[in-house]
């Protein structure tokens, strides 16, 4: 029991401090440039991170395979270079809250391109749940008023975060692609690494990488950002996850926004409307009706060639007994 708590108070943690980020995004926005953020931040965590595995697991950290290495490519752009830039420029424009309630969309837009990309497939509950999610996350984008989408009145900041979690959400998907040879720790150390360098080469080619304003204030919220975030959040989470199990300790994801939403008003002092409150439930009710569906994988018809390897094995042990 005492186990079962350190565990969970632990995922807990994991999340209260990933709560932080859309705070310290919508605090360093007049500190530097949305490029620059993501570029450093992940320069950092990675750096980081890839000393802890060259005493923990070796040289196979480092030496990811081929097939890999592409899969982690398109991991890095799609999740750590666009997804977390576009979070950063979002930011600007919308509020942290804002931000927090519409990001617990993604659990609902991953389920979507997992069906299509693996061939997923969720119960009609599932699908339910995925419904209900998508209809509070554009209530709350929409602030719950038809004419705001009919004149096309929307936050472009609260889009722009609809789109992120697009990303993040092939990111996921992607991700299922790997081999299984590399723990969770190197993926996520390879992809912070080719995210920061993409952001590193794109930025000094386009002259993103911008610096406004630099106090104590901004390099706090900056350390939290990369190292809370980006490290402390991670190790904990993957820590805690592989006692507990990813059936129940996903669900603590739900929690998320709303730490997000609690620091957004509480330490920036944003306001909060009772129709994002009706959005955010709205989201909550459809992540769970999804977390408690059926899922199955839709089987895959067998190749010819693959027929006929399995034939020919067969043959072999045939003779060989």
């Amino acid at each position: 029991m005492n186990s079962n708590l350190k565990n969970y108070s632990l995922l807990l943690i994991a999340c209260i401090i990933w709560g932080l980020t859309p705070l310290c995004g919508r605090i360093l926005k007049d500190c530097m440039s949305p490029m620059l953020i993501t570029g450093l931040r992940f320069s950092i965590a990675s750096s980081i991170i890839f000393i802890v595995l060259a005493f923990t697991e070796g040289k196979k950290a480092f030496m990811p395979s081929k097939h890999d290495f592409i899969v982690l490519l398109a991991m890095a752009f799609l999740g750590i270079f666009l997804h977390n830039c576009m979070l950063f420029k979002a930011l600007q424009i919308t509020t942290a809250s804002n931000a927090s309630l519409i990001e617990s969309v993604g659990p609902s837009i991953t389920s979507v391109l997992a069906f299509f990309i693996i061939g997923e497939r969720l119960s009609k509950i599932g699908w339910l749940g995925i419904f209900i999610s998508c209809f509070g996350a554009i209530f709350i984008v929409t602030k719950g008023s038809i004419e705001a989408v009919l004149n096309l009145d929307l936050n472009i900041g609260d889009v722009i975060v609809v789109i992120c979690e697009a990303m993040w959400s092939f990111y996921v998907v992607i991700s299922w692609k790997l081999s299984g040879k590399l723990s969770p720790l190197s993926v996520t150390a390879w992809t912070c690494f080719i995210g920061a360098a993409f952001c590193i080469v794109v930025g000094t080619v386009t002259g993103a990488l911008e610096v406004y304003a630099i106090t104590p204030y901004y390099i706090g919220a900056f350390l939290a950002l990369t190292l809370l975030a980006g490290v402390v959040a991670f190790a904990t989470w993957n820590m805690a996850i592989g006692k507990v199990g990813a059936s129940k300790g996903g669900t603590f994801v739900y929690l998320i926004p709303i730490f997000g939403v609690v620091f957004g008003v509480t330490i920036l002092g944003e306001s909060f409307s009772y129709k994002e409150v009706i959005g955010a439930v709205i989201v909550i009710i459809g992540m769970i009706f999804s977390a408690k569906a059926k899922l199955s994988v839709k089987e895959h018809k067998p190749k010819i060639s693959d027929i006929k390897k399995e034939i020919l094995e067969k043959q072999q042990n045939s003779e060989t007994n």
